[in-house]
């Protein structure tokens, strides 16, 4: 609770922070044009439908690895949850490292061992960053020519690909070379194992780790199974295609509805092939759902396309659709799933 209560204050600082800069050295921030964007231009409402069709496709992708890799019911409205509460606990804590776990924790309570919910979100990630990567390979000559004016962009973009490109072969190694994940499920066991001279601690630990062993048994075999059906392959790599895609798209309607870009397939393309590029580098940033790092990439990213009086005023708006609406909608589904299992162990004790 205190480390939770740590990255809450932190990130509201740097919020405070940014939005400050932004308004004195972005171009100013209109307040006014921003309200007009969510509650009177239809592009408010497509950028918060893209956003809902982001999460819904990602929501799919768990869903159809959750089906073949486990034989428990996971439906797709409690896949769409993990979805919002991964993107909740990513937005408050370093790196977005706090999503994957409390999504695992989730996962858990609701019927699905460890050891399968592991590995569907293993595969999960390479699918989604594999189709991330390629958006922005796609992308790259486009983005570069349009930020050619951009200091250091080209060693951005090396340091974004090369990041990515390790996480996801790490990840692929983790999820399909069994020598890999047993060196380091082996190494967790020893940590774990080096508490056994205590002999308040010990019966516990016999006990944990044999429920280790259990688990990653049960992660290679679903794995395996995961791994070696071609067509469930193409399918979530397509749905995570669609959900960077409808993310990139809240960003076209901040950019489109302040007037500057005509509404095409080409100016489309424009803001996607930066956009792209840019979340490579943001995704991996230290701060608190990067905090900070996010708006100064993306003032940074598009002020060759968005002029500088607007940018305070887009970059706010863009991060309220990425950011603060799905912060708030995340707390609402945590706070309503924490009562829910509050009352089931209520109930488990009574009985």
């Amino acid at each position: 609770m205190k480390k939770f209560a740590i990255y809450i204050v932190s990130m509201l600082i740097v919020s405070a922070i940014t939005i400050y800069l932004l308004n004195s050295f972005g171009g100013g921030i209109d307040w006014a044009r921003i309200v007009q964007f969510f509650f009177y231009e239809w592009w408010g409402i497509i950028g918060l439908l893209s956003l809902l069709g982001s999460w819904m496709a990602d929501a799919g992708v768990i869903y159809l690895l959750t089906r073949k890799g486990s034989e428990e019911h996971f439906g797709f409205f409690k896949s769409l949850k993990t979805t919002i509460i991964g993107a909740f606990f990513g937005m408050i804590t370093p790196s977005y490292s706090g999503g994957q776990p409390m999504q695992l924790v989730y996962m858990s309570k609701s019927g699905i061992s460890l050891g399968v919910s592991t590995s569907v979100m293993v595969l999960r990630f390479v699918v989604e960053q594999s189709a991330l990567e390629v958006m922005a390979i796609m992308g790259l000559p486009l983005a570069l020519r349009l930020m050619h004016k951009v200091p250091a962009v080209v060693s951005l973009a090396f340091v974004g690909f090369s990041i990515s490109s390790g996480m996801i072969v790490f990840l692929v190694l983790f999820s399909i070379n069994r020598k890999v994940y047993n060196k380091i499920f082996g190494l967790f066991k020893w940590a774990v194992a080096l508490f056994r001279f205590s002999k308040r601690l010990r019966p516990k630990i016999d006990g944990f780790l044999e429920k280790i062993d259990r688990e990653i048994a049960e992660y290679a075999q679903s794995a395996k199974t995961l791994n070696k059906d071609p067509l469930l392959l193409i399918s979530t790599f397509s749905l995570g295609f669609l959900s960077n895609f409808l993310s990139f798209v809240t960003v076209y309607s901040a950019i489109v509805s302040i007037g500057v870009l005509k509404n095409t397939l080409s100016s489309l393309f424009d803001v996607i092939s930066v956009q792209s590029l840019a979340t490579m580098i943001i995704y991996f940033s230290p701060t608190p759902g990067a905090s900070g790092v996010a708006e100064g990439g993306f003032y940074l990213f598009f002020s060759p396309i968005v002029p500088r009086e607007y940018l305070g005023t887009v970059t706010l708006e863009w991060r309220a659709l990425t950011y603060f609406i799905p912060l708030a909608i995340g707390f609402i589904v945590v706070f309503f799933e924490s009562l829910k299992h509050m009352k089931g162990n209520r109930k488990k004790e009574e009985a």
